[in-house]
């Protein structure tokens, strides 16, 4: 603006908030990586877009001071054209903002925010955890980074106006059920779930073999020792068959996988180039060893896949022995990932997140059990894939990864190759965790948590450099440490079709709701 001839701003620039980067997901995509530049008019229509001056060069000191400080004319140009045409196209002039209104705006305190969670109130003491026996426990919170809940016993004038607790069966199971081996002969298996669109992967033909979409749900398991996924098809029909396919590079995106989840979201009404709809993503149980072939470097985190291959021909969502499309049906198929992130060794539960507001529906919550650097304890970490990459690519600067170290999550170090089974309620936005090594399950409300710090510092080893990469350390969660206790490690973790039940499987063989 002073390169114009207007007057020079009392103030800094209007901002506005984009936490959940819709203006980037919308405006900023393939082929406009950052930096890059839109101009606006008033009416918020695009009337200029292009890349930074320096895009394109292969080093940083390529782009010389002279290219670089091309940027100011090419957008002083642009903003005077939007300008001139304005002024062409209105009979009165804008009134200019007086140099007290726009210093008005100037008395906001660096120090309103820095305090934030640290409130000494607290709210309410909650109803009474149990409406039965004792009543359970009470809760209150406050904005506190050391104690941001309370807990108390129900006070002894409610719980003894509670009736006794009956033993209950679950209406799920009834008082008998029958237990059906469905399929054997696999590996290490860790997690399972059902493929929201049977048949969209495999189709009616694949590696020479007949499918049958139409019948029955479709099982995804992941085999944690041969790294692999087995598709069982037709689950419970008389075409049933089991399909058992990796990654071409399973070594480092499936090593030791020991969770997937499902995008199974079908009407978010995102975009449809956008729309990861029938996406998964995998957690590995590694530090990034490469099977046993060299040093752990903890590189290691998320694998996203598309597994559209039946409408998206072509893409290669999947490829044979030679890096092609796996196009001929003949071929054997390998999985290639469409994104990667790699801020969690060691990780032992994932779930996707039915959020609708982010444009693309790529996020998952993430049990990294490498998350306070000292081996004692992991933590709850949070990926947005954001933009994935797609197949073939390996360009990791769009993406938010954050993590809450307020959320203390621990293995059960008895049990080598232990999962951690997690689940988002999709309308109470709770997030259920699995905590084996302390025999509990966490309740985590994934809305809450503000910024706290950057992660890149006390978290060194990251999926990229550039400053559209988030990587950030959130603090202030609302959490439940213990939502239920008592349990013989925690695994398996299953919402109820109605939402209204969470059911919760132990490795010493009982289902507990």
């Amino acid at each position: 603006a002073v390169g114009m001839g207007f007057t020079r701003p009392s103030t800094m620039p209007l901002t506005v908030s984009d936490e959940s980067y819709d203006l980037r997901d919308a405006l900023f995509t393939p082929p406009y990586p950052h930096p890059s530049y839109i101009v606006l008019d008033e009416n918020l229509e695009v009337k200029f877009k292009s890349v930074g001056p320096c895009c394109g060069y292969s080093h940083y000191y390529d782009c010389t001071d002279d290219v670089a400080l091309g940027l100011d004319k090419m957008l002083t140009d642009q903003i005077m054209k939007v300008y001139n045409e304005q002024q062409a196209t209105s009979q009165t002039v804008p009134t200019t903002a007086s140099e007290t209104d726009l210093e008005g705006s100037d008395d906001i305190s660096s120090n309103e925010t820095e305090n934030a969670c640290q409130s000494t109130t607290y709210s309410q003491w909650s109803a009474c955890s149990k409406t039965c026996g004792d009543g359970g426990i009470q809760f209150r919170h406050r904005l506190h980074s050391d104690t941001p809940v309370e807990t108390q016993p129900c006070p002894v004038d409610v719980a003894s106006t509670l009736p006794s607790c009956e033993e209950q069966c679950v209406s799920e199971f009834g008082n008998e059920f029958d237990v059906t081996v469905i399929a054997s002969d696999l590996d290490s298996p860790r997690d399972l779930a059902f493929h929201p669109t049977p048949g969209v992967h495999l189709g009616s033909v694949s590696e020479g073999r007949s499918f049958h979409p139409e019948q029955g749900e479709e099982l995804w398991v992941a085999n944690g020792f041969n790294h692999s996924v087995s598709i069982i098809a037709s689950l419970g029909t008389e075409d049933q068959t089991t399909m058992s396919r990796r990654d071409r590079g399973y070594y480092h995106y499936m090593n030791n996988i020991t969770a997937l989840a499902f995008n199974t979201v079908g009407n978010s009404g995102r975009n449809a180039d956008q729309d990861t709809f029938n996406y998964f993503a995998v957690c590995n149980d590694n530090r990034n060893d490469y099977v046993g072939s060299k040093e752990p470097n903890y590189f290691m985190g998320p694998t996203l896949y598309d597994t559209d291959t039946v409408n998206k021909p072509g893409r290669k969502n999947t490829v044979n022995r030679a890096g092609d499309d796996c196009s001929d049906p003949s071929d054997q198929c390998f999985f290639l990932h469409a994104d990667m992130l790699h801020e969690s060794p060691a990780c032992i539960g994932i779930a996707h997140d039915p959020e609708v507001e982010t444009a693309y529906g790529t996020v998952y919550w993430a049990f990294d059990t490498t998350g306070d650097n000292s081996g004692d304890e992991g933590q709850l970490v949070k990926f947005d894939f954001s933009q994935p990459h797609g197949p073939g690519s390996m360009d990791h600067s769009v993406a938010v990864v954050r993590r809450y170290p307020e959320v203390k999550l621990y293995r059960d170090e008895n049990y080598a190759h232990g999962h951690a089974g997690m689940v988002v309620h999709p309308t109470k936005r709770i997030l259920y965790v699995a905590n084996p090594g302390r025999g509990s399950v966490v309740a985590v409300h994934v809305d809450t948590g503000r910024y706290s710090r950057t992660a890149r510092e006390e978290y060194p080893i990251f999926s990229n450099r550039l400053p559209s990469f988030e990587y950030s350390v959130y603090e202030c969660v609302e959490q439940d440490a213990e939502f239920a206790s008592g349990l013989d490690n925690p695994s398996g973790l299953a919402l109820s079709s109605d939402g209204t039940k969470l059911f919760v499987a132990e490795r010493a063989g009982r289902i507990m709701d």
